[in-house]
């Protein structure tokens, strides 16, 4: 009878621990999908940086107009933008339930840091995208330098602002996944061993 509850109670950490090792698996997964989908709009942002407007800033008044205009209803940007907050979000309450302490705190700081992208976003880039579109027709546009100067310089500062946010949010879920990566490891050497996943206490000497 003693056996029997010795084995059970032992047999128990043991299912918990397997268990969790699944559960890590999920959230390694959703974790490794959220950062390539940060590093997806960290790029975009970064190529409007480093490419786009620095290129348009020579074109004239009306090729500037025309272009930043034609950039609106590409289907790309608001997908990027909501895969990865959906993703980001759902890979922080994972975390929450299955992952290391440390590893949550990384990627919380990725959702933090995505929020203000998401903020800058809504605050100064959708404004100055519709003040663009309601200039529907280019052709009837007469002073198309009036247009540009409302909206490159807020436009191009933002941006700025939000290469170097998501670029710090990519670095802090790249680290909650190594973070979650390693923890996993030891837990799933725990649960192999057939034993429980915590290291067993010292020896007295």
């Amino acid at each position: 009878m003693i056996d029997h509850d010795v084995r059970s109670a032992v047999a128990e950490p043991v299912r918990s621990a397997r268990h969790r090792v699944d559960g890590d698996g999920w959230t390694g997964l959703v974790l490794g999908a959220a950062l390539v989908a940060m590093a997806l709009v960290a790029g975009l942002c970064y190529t409007f940086s480093a490419a786009v407007m620095p290129n348009l800033a020579g074109a004239d008044d009306r090729t500037f107009v025309v272009t930043m205009q034609r950039f609106n209803p590409n289907p790309v940007f608001p997908l990027s933008f909501t895969g990865a907050l959906v993703l980001t979000g759902l890979a922080a309450l994972l975390q929450r339930r299955h992952g290391p302490g440390v590893a949550v705190r990384w990627t919380v700081a990725a959702v933090v840091l995505y929020g203000i992208v998401l903020a800058v976003t809504a605050g100064l880039h959708f404004p100055l995208n519709a003040e663009l579109d309601r200039a529907v027709d280019p052709d009837r546009i007469t002073d198309f330098a009036h247009v540009r100067n409302q909206v490159e310089g807020p436009w191009v500062a933002g941006n700025i602002v939000r290469t170097l946010l998501s670029t710090a949010a990519v670095a802090a879920l790249a680290h909650a996944l190594f973070l979650h990566g390693r923890s996993t490891t030891h837990r799933k050497a725990g649960a192999s061993a057939g034993g429980p996943s915590w290291p067993p206490p010292p020896t007295a000497s």
